[in-house]
């Protein structure tokens, strides 16, 4: 029987795909995954399940839609009875470890508005005001809140947690970040004050910017080296069990802070803007409102969380900071990598690079994540590189996070449990499918709460149903790969609306919930 494979998953996070010189990037630096993706197989229409952190990182762990496995949305943890991929490879002997940013918990403490019940009378008495009695509350489900471990970082999380045994988490973004790694870098600080934040920043030039600032945390002490330090340890130890790791970068996700040398390695002035970034999102008439409110908060409060306007100046220094995060996690994956050569086992470990969700960086004038579809957001990176393939091939079939578990265990030698709803994207019979992304919206945006969409992208077409609205969206992405001229209305490509419209559906129902299955025979 040949030897078990391992696994080690590299995860950047808010990463587009087109932002890596091995997806056609001509000036950003990525030389250790451009030349992991060609001795390896790239993914070129991989996309998320759900355009949302927590969401698509349940998707990826459970093979899952995200209405299937209960987190929707960021603020809904991924339940402790959930079976993940890293449970059934531990169950088979495997030596499991993720380290940096997991975000499979809440990481903030405040409470959220339940939603309101609906008809007339009075509320049902607890538990019965809620149709599943079980919430995803408590202490359990507290282990991933920032603010938790920044008050206590020698804290300790259960084990196994959600598959792993061995943890070393961060929570949070940028310079900003807590869990495990609070307790290295306080060590490491050894009584000096914290050097984290844009109140400790250092001076930088330009007026301030939302989402910048120029850290005074070293590169040496910056979460990007915590991770690539500690996924080296892992893979160190004298073990000679077959391993699961997965090294999970927090960066480049937003706000935009390399350390040292990979904050002024890319001049703004030599950054091309994206062709649509003159079409503005915010201010199109083809979308429903509480789709373009989502742009209106961002642009009231820029250093938040949603997507918001910038200008060109802005935008061109937002990405080259975004090229110094992931060419610093570059430079981190060759150590990593070469840690895993010396430890002898590179020849039987299967080598996977991706990313949770992508970023609008300068599409239709918008920067980070929420609202419209745009490809920039939805398509992600997927690199696999297995010593028992051939290496310096891509692929064109259409995948998302629901069919990466299914592929790992296939890989493994094992089936995947029933209710996993993916495929294994590299069976030789594997379907070339329509993709389905779920996304649940931001309830604040309007009074209903009536917020969702649902995406399909087949072949070159991407359409978009916006829940309570006539309005949506649909792209001929051959002739229009920018997506600047919304077909939804045009007479001209009704039949394509109907027939997407109908492959909708069908993928809706054949990604219908099937982990409960029948007791009994009838």
């Amino acid at each position: 029987m040949s030897r078990r494979p391992n696994f080690l998953i590299l995860m950047t996070d808010q990463q587009r795909a087109d932002h890596l010189g091995c997806y056609g990037n001509t000036v950003v630096r990525t030389p250790n995954i451009d030349t992991l993706a060609a001795r390896g197989l790239r993914f070129d229409r991989f996309h998320v399940s759900n355009p949302i952190c927590q969401p698509n990182r349940a998707a990826l762990a459970t093979g899952q839609l995200t209405t299937v496995n209960g987190c929707r949305q960021n603020g809904i943890p991924l339940g402790l009875d959930s079976t993940t991929y890293a449970d059934v490879l531990r169950a088979e002997g495997y030596r499991t470890g993720i380290v940096g940013k997991a975000h499979f918990q809440n990481v903030s403490p405040v409470e959220a508005r339940p939603p309101a019940h609906r008809g007339t009378g009075v509320p049902p008495q607890p538990p019965f005001d809620r149709a599943r009695r079980t919430q995803r509350s408590g202490p359990d489900y507290e282990q991933e809140i920032r603010a938790h471990w920044a008050s206590d970082p020698d804290r300790a999380v259960p084990r196994p947690y959600y598959g792993f045994d061995h943890l070393s988490l961060c929570i949070g973004h940028g310079d900003q970040v807590e869990g495990h790694y609070s307790r290295w870098l306080r060590d490491r600080l050894d009584g000096a004050p914290d050097p984290r934040g844009r109140d400790a920043a250092l001076p930088d030039s330009p007026d301030p910017t939302p989402q910048i600032w120029r850290t005074a945390l070293p590169e040496d002490l910056y979460p990007t080296a915590y991770v690539g330090e500690e996924a080296c340890a892992f893979l160190d130890q004298d073990d000679d069990r077959p391993f699961l790791l997965v090294a999970s970068f927090p960066d480049p996700h937003h706000p935009f802070t390399p350390p040292g040398r990979y904050f002024d390695m890319y001049d703004p002035a030599g950054i091309a803007l994206p062709e649509s970034f003159g079409h503005k999102t915010g201010a199109r008439r083809d979308l429903p409102a509480h789709i373009r409110r989502v742009y209106e908060i961002g642009d009231e409060s820029p250093d938040a969380y949603w997507p918001f306007h910038a200008d060109a100046e802005t935008t061109r220094r937002i990405i080259a900071l975004n090229y110094g995060a992931i060419t610093m996690i570059d430079d981190w994956i060759g150590r990593i990598l070469a840690a895993l050569e010396q430890s002898g086992k590179a020849d039987n470990t299967v080598v996977i690079f991706m990313s949770d969700h992508g970023d609008y960086m300068g599409d239709h004038g918008t920067v980070l994540k929420h609202g419209v579809h745009t490809r920039g957001l939805i398509r992600v990176p997927l690199i696999w590189a297995d010593p028992a393939r051939a290496g310096g091939e891509a692929t064109a079939i259409q995948g998302s996070a629901i069919d990466f578990a299914p592929t790992l265990l296939a890989r493994a030698g094992v089936q995947a449990p029933i209710g996993m709803q993916g495929r294994d994207l590299l069976a030789p019979d594997a379907e070339d499918l329509p993709v389905l992304i779920e996304d649940n919206g931001l309830a604040f945006a309007d009074p209903t709460g009536r917020t969702a969409s649902r995406t399909l992208v087949d072949g070159d077409w991407r359409m978009t149903v916006f829940e309570g609205s006539e309005l949506g969206e649909l792209y001929d992405l051959s002739s229009d790969p920018h997506e600047m001229t919304n077909l939804w209305t045009d007479s001209g490509a009704a039949t394509r609306r109907a027939d997407m419209l109908h492959r909708l559906a069908e993928r809706q129902m054949a990604l219908r919930d099937a982990s409960l299955i029948p007791t009994h025979q009838a």
